[in-house]
Protein backbone atom coordinates (compact mmCIF):
# COMPACT_ATOMS: atom_id res chain seq x y z
CA UNK A 1 0.00 0.00 0.00
CA UNK A 2 1.24 3.30 -0.94
CA UNK A 3 2.64 5.70 1.81
CA UNK A 4 0.21 8.69 1.94
CA UNK A 5 1.50 12.44 1.05
CA UNK A 6 0.57 13.24 5.28
CA UNK A 7 3.43 10.98 6.15
CA UNK A 8 5.76 11.62 3.43
CA UNK A 9 5.10 15.18 5.02
CA UNK A 10 6.17 14.38 8.49
CA UNK A 11 9.25 12.71 6.78
CA UNK A 12 10.17 15.88 5.28
CA UNK A 13 9.91 18.08 8.35
CA UNK A 14 11.85 15.42 10.87
CA UNK A 15 14.26 15.14 7.79
CA UNK A 16 15.08 19.25 8.34
CA UNK A 17 15.25 19.45 11.85
CA UNK A 18 16.20 16.26 13.57
CA UNK A 19 20.41 16.94 13.60
CA UNK A 20 21.89 13.66 11.48
CA UNK A 21 18.96 11.53 10.89
CA UNK A 22 18.90 9.61 7.66
CA UNK A 23 15.38 8.41 6.23
CA UNK A 24 15.27 5.28 3.34
CA UNK A 25 12.49 5.57 1.58
CA UNK A 26 11.68 2.14 -0.38
CA UNK A 27 9.62 2.50 -3.36
CA UNK A 28 7.33 0.29 -5.21
CA UNK A 29 9.78 -0.15 -8.22
CA UNK A 30 12.16 -1.79 -6.56
CA UNK A 31 14.68 0.69 -5.33
CA UNK A 32 15.64 3.19 -2.24
CA UNK A 33 15.82 6.86 -2.20
CA UNK A 34 18.15 7.89 0.61
CA UNK A 35 17.25 11.63 2.34
CA UNK A 36 20.12 12.91 4.01
CA UNK A 37 22.62 15.72 3.96
CA UNK A 38 26.02 14.27 2.80
CA UNK A 39 27.45 13.28 -0.50
CA UNK A 40 25.98 9.65 -1.18
CA UNK A 41 22.57 10.60 -0.26
CA UNK A 42 19.95 10.24 -3.09
CA UNK A 43 18.49 13.99 -2.43
CA UNK A 44 19.28 16.39 0.23
CA UNK A 45 16.59 16.76 2.94
CA UNK A 46 15.29 20.48 1.75
CA UNK A 47 15.25 19.26 -1.64
CA UNK A 48 12.91 16.58 -0.77
CA UNK A 49 10.85 19.32 1.03
CA UNK A 50 10.25 20.98 -1.82
CA UNK A 51 8.70 17.91 -3.59
CA UNK A 52 6.92 16.73 -0.63
CA UNK A 53 5.45 20.39 -0.12
CA UNK A 54 4.51 20.80 -4.18
CA UNK A 55 3.00 16.93 -4.26
CA UNK A 56 -1.03 17.62 -4.52
CA UNK A 57 -2.89 16.20 -1.24
CA UNK A 58 -5.72 14.70 -3.10
CA UNK A 59 -4.09 14.10 -6.59
CA UNK A 60 -4.28 10.74 -8.92
CA UNK A 61 -1.09 10.08 -8.68
CA UNK A 62 0.02 8.77 -5.09
CA UNK A 63 3.61 8.43 -3.70
CA UNK A 64 5.29 5.26 -4.65
CA UNK A 65 6.84 4.86 -1.27
CA UNK A 66 6.04 0.99 0.44
CA UNK A 67 8.03 1.35 3.25
CA UNK A 68 10.15 4.33 5.42
CA UNK A 69 13.23 3.41 7.56
CA UNK A 70 14.76 5.93 9.63
CA UNK A 71 18.93 5.87 10.84
CA UNK A 72 20.48 8.30 13.37
CA UNK A 73 17.13 7.92 15.37
CA UNK A 74 15.07 5.42 17.26
CA UNK A 75 11.70 5.48 16.33
CA UNK A 76 8.98 4.68 19.51
CA UNK A 77 5.82 4.84 18.31
CA UNK A 78 4.72 8.14 16.87
CA UNK A 79 8.00 9.96 18.21
CA UNK A 80 11.71 9.86 17.08
CA UNK A 81 13.97 9.68 20.01
CA UNK A 82 17.71 10.97 19.27
CA UNK A 83 19.57 10.60 23.20
CA UNK A 84 18.19 13.44 25.47
CA UNK A 85 15.56 14.44 23.03
CA UNK A 86 12.00 13.55 21.53
CA UNK A 87 10.95 14.98 17.91
CA UNK A 88 7.01 14.52 16.57
CA UNK A 89 5.14 16.86 14.07
CA UNK A 90 2.01 18.23 14.93
CA UNK A 91 -1.10 18.92 12.15
CA UNK A 92 -1.39 22.07 14.33
CA UNK A 93 0.33 25.91 14.47
CA UNK A 94 2.96 26.71 16.34
CA UNK A 95 0.47 28.60 18.59
CA UNK A 96 -2.40 25.95 18.73
CA UNK A 97 0.50 23.27 19.02
CA UNK A 98 2.07 25.31 22.27
CA UNK A 99 -1.52 25.34 24.16
CA UNK A 100 -2.05 21.51 23.18
CA UNK A 101 1.00 20.74 25.02
CA UNK A 102 0.74 23.14 27.84
CA UNK A 103 -2.95 21.21 28.59
CA UNK A 104 -1.69 17.91 28.15
CA UNK A 105 1.63 18.87 30.47
CA UNK A 106 -0.35 20.91 33.20
CA UNK A 107 1.61 19.28 36.70
CA UNK A 108 3.87 17.36 34.79
CA UNK A 109 7.79 17.49 35.35
CA UNK A 110 9.60 20.15 33.42
CA UNK A 111 10.60 19.78 30.11
CA UNK A 112 12.35 21.58 27.63
CA UNK A 113 9.62 22.12 24.77
CA UNK A 114 10.35 23.90 21.50
CA UNK A 115 8.28 24.10 18.65
CA UNK A 116 8.62 25.70 15.22
CA UNK A 117 5.93 26.23 12.67
CA UNK A 118 7.79 25.13 9.01
CA UNK A 119 5.51 27.40 6.85
CA UNK A 120 6.35 25.06 3.52
CA UNK A 121 5.13 22.57 4.71
CA UNK A 122 2.38 23.58 7.20
CA UNK A 123 2.98 21.67 10.09
CA UNK A 124 5.00 22.25 13.48
CA UNK A 125 8.34 19.96 14.15
CA UNK A 126 8.17 19.84 18.09
CA UNK A 127 11.22 18.66 20.27
CA UNK A 128 11.02 17.92 23.49
CA UNK A 129 14.23 17.04 25.99
CA UNK A 130 15.17 16.36 29.35
CA UNK A 131 18.13 16.02 31.50
CA UNK A 132 16.46 14.98 34.28
CA UNK A 133 14.03 12.69 33.36
CA UNK A 134 14.70 9.12 32.46
CA UNK A 135 14.27 7.65 28.75
CA UNK A 136 11.21 6.24 29.50
CA UNK A 137 9.14 9.17 31.42
CA UNK A 138 10.40 11.37 28.14
CA UNK A 139 8.81 9.17 26.04
CA UNK A 140 6.16 8.70 28.05
CA UNK A 141 5.58 13.32 28.12
CA UNK A 142 6.61 13.22 24.76
CA UNK A 143 3.85 10.75 23.53
CA UNK A 144 1.36 12.58 25.92
CA UNK A 145 2.11 15.36 23.73
CA UNK A 146 1.66 13.94 20.50
CA UNK A 147 -1.88 12.66 21.87
CA UNK A 148 -2.71 15.94 22.94
CA UNK A 149 -1.79 17.61 19.58
CA UNK A 150 -3.54 14.37 16.95
CA UNK A 151 -6.80 15.19 18.90
CA UNK A 152 -6.76 19.04 19.15
CA UNK A 153 -6.21 18.63 15.22
CA UNK A 154 -8.97 15.95 15.01
CA UNK A 155 -11.29 18.11 16.69
CA UNK A 156 -10.12 21.02 14.85
CA UNK A 157 -10.92 19.21 11.38
CA UNK A 158 -14.04 17.75 12.80
CA UNK A 159 -15.87 21.42 13.27
CA UNK A 160 -14.46 22.39 9.36
CA UNK A 161 -16.52 19.11 8.13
Amino acid sequence: MPTPVSTLVHVAALATSVPQVTFSLDTTGGSTVVIGDFAEASMCTHAFRQVVAQWPAHGDHAPCVEAIHVEGAIERGPVLADGAARWFVSELGAQATIAAIRTAREGGPHVDTRVRFDSVLAVSVVRMASDSLDSDALDEAATLAYAACLAEHLIDAAAVS
